[in-house]
């Protein structure tokens, strides 16, 4: 019988026997119990139904004999291989080396010494006591009933966990300290999963042991809005069997270094268990669903399971069920056997570097470990089980169409079995979804289409798969492919890919906390060092110094010949914008205490805020203007996402629509003495037609800096211009929020709200103290003892509030408040231009600016124009904004977009101009100047724009000092890039590659010293 024909009668086979069984169902369940005592049952702990037929379908038959024919081909055409081939040879000689002459390295060696030698030296029956049968449970939404809502948070998940090998058999609350399992909080609820022979236990809350008999779930914790039930005793075996994949990678490591066969044994040892195990661990979601079958059925069929099959403690689980389908609460997002998500996946190219390792593995006596049935199990049962589980979500054997953030680390893992096992196949489908997962979820400028943290979170998983399959040398005529693969020569999106982690980055490291990016997040330190060893001219020298703190790591170790790393301690990040991820990030000073403004409009995208025109601001090293970024999946996520936490303006007290917003840059240029940013977005506000902002970064001595802010917004009925700091928050003593020039209520005490998930504790401001009719000009200044923020408004508006919102940006921050001023207007189809000074305190504490003030402007300049004046200890500054015609202010006579004009104490006056056609202070300055080169595109490569029109004449020569941008559209967004040099018809630009184009614009710039 050939294979097609086989595999045909066995999908007929499987077919029919489901379609049998599910029918058979059907009969049963309408003629001994309805669904709804189906439910009742299972929620209550029984196990079989009584119309339930005990052992395994034939549908699960049918579908198994699929699966391992799926093996059999993979393992038949598998190419030579020799071992060790993850890490080489070589690799292995040069760790050596670095470990002899390298304390980081010594180190390394040392902790992965420690723990294989705290395993082997373990008595018999260890492993199979670690690695239990029973399947691990879940840790999301882990909840601490001793201290939750004091100390911590309802389903704050797994950072409450601690555990050690010392005492395996328990947990201890990271908060309170407190042990489970404990007689105090019986797991007395029991999940019964009878066909497949397992049995699980859970805790139940206060509440759902005054309610026995609501199984709804309505009283359980909640995580993401779902019932979650706590299994001390499952996340006992998770933690356990965590550890023995960790001493799993080390015994083989510490073998592969010192060829000590004691190492070698039980990690063969642990790699046998874990094929036993794995093979029958049950499929479940991290909504606590578990499948009572085949678990790779339930991974190939999980959203058309018959009801019986399905387990839970909750019956609102069941909601959408019919008697002959149900489905899981997740997917293979969210589900798995080892972990509920993606089955953490990305472990098993770490037991394919083992196996690896310890391929040739042998005793003392040169005796082969390794016999043919313990290699056929671990490489049928664990490595390929576990990779075949992934395949559905990846759209299907041998597919890579899936393109999210979590397919990189199912791609990832095939890239390690194919060249662990020589699978060509697995090989060319890793690379296939390589390439999906950068074509589709990554944009032109290297940036994912979601948040710094996401994309970090991508690059992870995604950049290991050219590493892994670096060197992979293509079997003859195999199919579409041939040569070596070398993606660092012959990919150039995956170098764009790499720099753009650098070039994001705040000056101590840390990813900027925009959308979905935990505050405290960093790039990993294995993209850090990849990128040093691949792409040095772009890493080497360019990297804030505190990343060095965490290298070298394993990578390094094998890879690099000196461990040596260096950073400049001056080091200047560039400032930029990503075209793509449209993100202006404004920077001045250097090193670790510079200071960065970051404006992000970006279009619509996964893990983004309805935050466009926000800003996020740190000043000389210290956060001034913040963004709560992201707390894992936690309830408090819902006033961070909202545009009503962020710095901007809300209209009619709604938050910012994302789906379809259409955001623009308007201009932008760098130069020594200030940089400006200026962007709109529509579609945000059914009401608006107008909503722009313009940030200019005023750069005085060493890092330190101020921010002009000019908010333009037309439509709706109430315009709220918000600003909050991250100075003068809750956790800090001897802190205020103080108002001059105008009379503020008293503020009543923060709240202490500690771990509470209440909504009016973690959504919405409250204390709101407030003075209507305003000055036209006014502080507040939030302190602290050794920093001060001064906001500047300097323009007329209705009325004034001050109050406290949640200020939560770890799981370690429950219960922090941050200090919110609203200054709102209001009117019929209302029209504000809030125009605001962002004003740090300098190194000694003062505050820079003496004065400031908005100047009147002559009506010719057009309704748009502003004018302020500020006098500071760096000099005295006149900024002019959209001046349509031309008119004289202090004795400038301006006319055009945006203009500053500085005179510096003890130097040299200077002036900035962008768009402008004069601007002229007695003989110092220009006039009649073109203001702009606009017009359609003739044709573009991705660097150089042939123009349809010519470039004005009297063109100004821009200094080199000087970044200015075209301003270009494609038909859909209009965004900006870096000009490298303009000639009669061309435009150079540099760093990122441009799409087709279809119109463009560049303004003239002027940066002038006298």
């Amino acid at each position: 019988m050939n294979r097609s024909m086989q595999l045909s009668i066995c999908l007929i086979i499987g077919f029919l026997g489901q379609r049998l069984h599910a029918d058979s169902v059907q009969a049963r369940l309408n003629n001994t119990a309805d669904k709804e005592q189906y439910v009742t049952a299972v929620t209550r702990g029984e196990g079989y139904m009584p119309w339930q037929k005990p052992g395994i379908s034939d549908a699960e038959q049918a579908f198994r004999m699929e699966i391992e024919n799926m093996k059999d081909e993979y393992l038949a055409a598998r190419a030579t291989v020799e071992h060790p081939v993850l890490l080489t040879k070589e690799d292995l000689e040069r760790a050596r080396r670095n470990i002899e002459q390298n304390d980081s390295a010594r180190n390394w060696f040392v902790g992965h010494k420690r723990l294989a030698d705290a395993v082997a030296s373990r008595p018999n029956g260890y492993v199979e006591n670690m690695i239990s049968e029973l399947t691990p449970a879940n840790t999301y939404g882990f909840t601490c009933p001793n201290c939750v809502g004091k100390n911590s948070q309802e389903c704050a998940g797994s950072s409450l966990i601690d555990w050690s090998p010392d005492n395996p058999d328990v947990i201890r609350c990271r908060r309170c300290g407190q042990v489970y399992p404990d007689e105090q909080y019986p797991e007395t609820a029991v999940l019964r999963c009878p066909r497949m022979g397992q049995e699980f236990t859970y805790y139940l809350n206060d509440r759902e042991r005054l309610h026995p008999d609501d199984r709804t779930g309505q009283y359980a914790w909640h995580w993401v809005g779902y019932p979650m039930h706590i299994s001390f005793s499952g996340v006992v075996r998770a933690e356990k069997c965590g550890y023995m994949l960790s001493a799993l990678r080390s015994l083989a490591l510490v073998y592969a270094l010192e060829s000590d066969p004691k190492y070698a044994a039980p990690a063969i040892e642990i790699l046998t268990r874990l094929a036993h195990c794995y093979r029958n661990w049950l499929y479940h979601d991290y909504w606590d669903t578990i499948a009572d079958c085949d678990p790779m059925y339930a991974a190939w069929h999980d959203r058309e399971l018959p009801l019986e099959w399905k387990r839970h403690l909750c019956a609102n689980a069941f909601a959408n069920d019919s008697l002959d389908k149900a489905a899981m609460l997740q997917g293979y997002w969210g589900a798995g056997r080892y972990h509920p998500s993606t089955d953490n996946i990305g472990v098993l190219a770490s037991i394919c570097l083992a196996y690896d390792l310890l391929y040739n593995a042998s005793d003392m006596q040169g005796n082969a470990l390794w016999t043919s049935d313990r290699r056929s199990v671990v490489e049928r049962d664990l490595i390929l089980e576990w990779e075949l589980g992934a395949e559905p979500y990846l759209g299907g054997h041998k597919k890579a169409e899936n393109s999210n953030n979590k397919a990189p680390r199912i791609y990832h893992a095939q890239a390690a079995v194919a060249k662990c096992l020589g699978i060509p196949v697995l090989a060319d489908t890793a690379l296939r979804g390589y390439q999906v997962v950068r074509d589709e979820s990554f944009l032109n400028d290297g940036f994912s289409t979601e948040s710094p943290s996401y994309t970090n979170m991508y690059l992870s998983e995604l950049l290991c798969i050219p590493e892994v399959l670096y060197g992979f040398v293509w079997p003859d005529g195999y199919s579409g492919r041939k040569g070596t693969v070398d993606l660092y020569r012959t990919d150039t999106r995956l170098q764009r890919m790499y720099r753009s982690v650098v070039d994001q980055l705040r000056p101590d490291g840390r990813f900027l906390p925009l959308s979905d990016t935990n505050e405290q997040s960093g790039p990993s330190a294995g993209i850090i060092e990849i990128g040093l060893a691949r792409y040095p001219e772009f890493f080497e020298s360019r990297l804030p110094g505190t990343l060095f703190a965490s290298l070298p790591t394993e990578y390094g170790i094998f890879h690099f010949n000196s461990l040596v790393f260096s950073a400049p301690s001056d080091l200047v990040m560039p400032e930029i914008l990503f075209p793509a991820w449209m993100t202006a990030i404004l920077r001045h000073g250097a090193g670790s205490l510079s200071s960065v403004a970051a404006f992000p409009f970006n279009p619509e995208g996964g893990h983004r805020h309805d935050d466009n025109l926000a800003l996020f601001y740190v000043d000389s090293g210290r956060t001034i203007l913040g963004d709560h970024g992201y707390v894992g999946d936690m309830p408090v996520n819902a006033w961070i996402k909202s545009s009503l936490s962020h710095n901007l303006v809300i209209v009619d007290d709604k938050g910012q629509v994302q789906k379809g917003r259409r955001p623009s840059l308007l201009m932008m240029a760098t130069s020594p003495g200030i940089s400006v940013c200026e962007a709109s977005s529509d579609g945000i506000y059914d009401s608006c037609t107008e909503y722009r902002r313009l940030i200019g970064m005023i750069k005085g001595p060493d890092s330190h800096s101020f921010l002009v802010d000019i908010f333009r917004v037309t439509g709706g009925a109430k315009h709220i211009y918000r600003i909050f700091s991250e100075l003068a928050s809750s956790d800090v003593a001897d802190a205020s929020l103080s108002f001059e020039g105008l009379s503020m209520p008293d503020e009543p005490p923060l709240p202490q709200v500690g771990g509470s998930l209440e909504r009016k504790d973690i959504f919405g401001l409250r204390d709101v103290r407030a003075t209507d009719n305003p000055p036209p000009s006014w502080s507040a200044v939030w302190q602290e003892t050794d920093r001060r923020y001064r906001l500047r408004l300097l323009c007329p508006v209705h009325r004034v509030e001050a109050s406290n919102g949640p200020g939560q940006r770890t799981l370690n921050e429950f219960g922090r408040r941050v200090r919110y001023v609203d200054s709102i207007r209001h009117g019929q189809n209302l029209r504000s231009t809030f125009v605001a000074i962002h004003e740090p305190c300098g190194g000694n504490g003062d505050l820079p600016i003496k004065a400031a003030q908005r100047l009147e402007v002559p009506p010719s300049a057009g309704e748009e124009a502003v004018a302020i004046k500020i006098l500071s200890a760096w000099g005295e500054y006149v900024i002019l904004s959209e001046f349509a015609d031309e008119a004289i202010v202090e004795d400038i006579r301006f006319q055009g977009r945006f203009g500053v004009y500085c005179r510096p104490p003890g130097g040299s006056n200077w002036l900035f101009a962008l768009g402008a056609k004069t601007m002229i202070h007695e003989t110092f300055g220009f006039s009649d100047m073109p203001t702009e080169w606009r017009g359609g595109v003739e044709n573009n490569s991705e660097s150089v724009v042939v123009s349809t029109t010519a470039r004005p004449a009297k063109w100004p020569d821009e200094s080199k000092e000087v970044r200015n941008y075209l301003i270009a559209s494609d038909g859909k967004y209009t965004t900006g890039f870096p000009v490298d040099e303009m000639r009669e018809k061309e435009i150079h630009t540099t760093r990122f590659p441009l799409p087709p184009l279809e119109t463009f614009q560049v303004f003239a710039v002027q940066y002038r010293k006298e």
